[in-house]
């Protein structure tokens, strides 16, 4: 067994070298085909860079013109399709108008060189190139067209409508040229536009919220039941009036409220009115109001409160006017007032219709520049204890000191310097109907006895009527200067 054994071993330790080299014999064969490959690769990754650094990757790509492998030369000859003569064509009506696009792009070898490695290369633009397509687009000229017309609110069959915009023929020349930039700056590669797509859009459509919301507004506002209380008389604003004082926004315009307003007060106001007289002598004349008899409407507070109704969110309001003056004044004068007859050179004082005084007196001197005018007038104010002075026609001056003096306002407001005042200097004339053609006639005033004139003074008020008639002054010498009312007989 043991030289079995023995030998076994000895067999083993035999053998063993032999499959040593075995195994190194096939390490060598597998090597030399990898290092070959690895000089194989070595030498195309040494190739690729030498040729790399004078052409493009494969992919590259100018301005999305695919240039992959090609040599900066090669590649600047296909670029420059990119800058090929190109035209713009513009179409207007019939006609078509033909611009040659300048070149585009600036294509050098140098410029190529400079981005060979990179995959994807932007050309640079011609410097002149867009101010260059400018200038021929804005030599171009059209005609002048229609322009076009926004949506709007107008008036029509007496109710606010929205007009439908309407598109005019008037050339939009910017958004034409900004178009043709836009698309030769992307390549599109046709350039045919028709006119009549850049026609100028009008700015506002009928679709447009705030034209509508505006249209409710005024429909709300035209539609409104406003009424006015003036004095007691009723009046509605009508449709027609409300829309007057709005303009299509819906805004109102204070000044027309203002208008209409004082239109009104022409109408209803009292102190407008003519004035009724009866006389002691049974005859009835209508006389000019002087304009502070009565009382008239407060037009700045009215138009206010008007203005107010319409703004606000009430659909139904009646609106209590304000009143200035006495509404208690009426037109027909029967009940306080002083009543001056010219030719019997008499005056009366009625109270509550009631005669309380009848005085004879003396009127202005015998000229129509001093005359006591005829008309209705009203007493201004009362005072006592003054004096009057001035200057008559030939030029005397006087200074009359009086107790009582009551001055008229006239037609139009005018204050004339007449005025009713006591005159005991002259009592001795009282009764002359002649007096006041000689040089005891006034400049103008109704001279009166003291005691009539008291008893005048005592019971009358700034407001109260004095009506002044008669024809003494007809055919006197000079000009009236001072307002004149005959009156109407009714």
């Amino acid at each position: 067994m043991e030289n079995e054994e023995t030998v076994s071993r000895s067999e083993k330790n035999t053998r063993a070298p032999q499959n040593n080299n075995h195994s190194h014999n096939k390490t060598k064969k597998w090597l030399v085909p990898v290092v070959g490959l690895l000089i194989f690769l070595a030498l195309i990754f040494t190739g690729g860079l030498v040729y790399f650094q004078s052409h493009f990757f494969i992919s590259a790509k100018a301005n999305g013109v695919d240039i992959s492998l090609l040599n900066t030369k090669d590649a600047k000859k296909k670029l420059e399709e990119l800058n090929k003569a190109e035209s713009v064509v513009i179409k207007v009506n019939d006609k078509e108008e033909k611009i040659t696009l300048p070149e585009k792009y600036e294509i050098t070898e140098e410029y190529l060189k400079q981005n060979i490695g990179d995959r994807s290369i932007k050309l640079p633009i011609n410097e002149n190139y867009k101010s260059e397509l400018k200038n021929k687009l804005n030599e171009l000229t059209f005609e002048e067209g229609t322009p076009s017309q926004d949506a709007r609110i107008e008036k029509v069959d007496g109710n606010y409508q929205i007009i439908p915009e309407q598109v005019g023929t008037v050339v939009d020349k910017e958004a034409l040229m900004n178009q043709v930039l836009t698309d030769v700056d992307a390549n599109k590669g046709s350039y045919v536009y028709d006119v009549k797509e850049f026609y100028q859009k009008p700015t506002l459509t009928k679709e447009d919220k705030g034209l509508q919301e505006r249209l409710a507004v005024l429909s709300k506002k035209e539609n409104k039941a406003i009424t006015l209380d003036i004095n007691g008389e009723k009046l509605a604003l009508t449709k027609e009036e409300l829309q007057s004082f709005m303009d299509t926004k819906g805004e109102v315009d204070q000044n027309k409220v203002y208008a209409w307003v004082e239109q009104t007060n022409q109408k209803y106001g009292s102190i407008f009115q003519p004035i009724i007289f009866k006389n002691v002598h049974g005859v009835t004349t209508k006389y000019k109001n002087n304009g502070s008899y009565g009382w008239d409407i407060n037009m700045p507070q009215t138009r206010d409160l008007i203005v107010q109704a319409i703004n606000s969110d009430k659909d139904t309001e009646t609106i209590t006017v304000p009143i200035d003056g006495d509404v208690n004044q009426s037109s027909t004068v029967d009940k306080d007032y002083v009543e001056i007859d010219l030719n019997d050179q008499k005056m009366y004082f009625f109270k509550g219709g009631v005669k309380v005084v009848e005085t004879d007196v003396i009127t202005g001197r015998y000229n129509k520049g001093t005359a006591t005018v005829p008309g209705f007038h009203t007493i201004l104010y009362k005072d006592t204890d003054t004096k009057l002075e001035g200057e008559m026609l030939d030029g005397s001056k006087y200074s009359v000191p009086v107790k009582y003096w009551m001055p008229l306002k006239s037609f139009g407001g005018v204050v004339t310097q007449i005025g009713i005042h006591d005159a005991d200097y002259k009592a001795e004339y009282f009764g002359n109907k002649e007096a006041y053609k000689t040089n005891f006639g006034s400049n103008g005033c109704i001279n009166t006895p003291g005691d009539a004139v008291a008893q005048i003074f005592n019971g009358a008020y700034a407001g109260m009527p004095v009506i002044v008639y008669g024809h003494i002054y007809d055919d006197a010498p000079g000009e009236f200067d001072k307002p004149v009312d005959y009156g109407e007989p009714v």
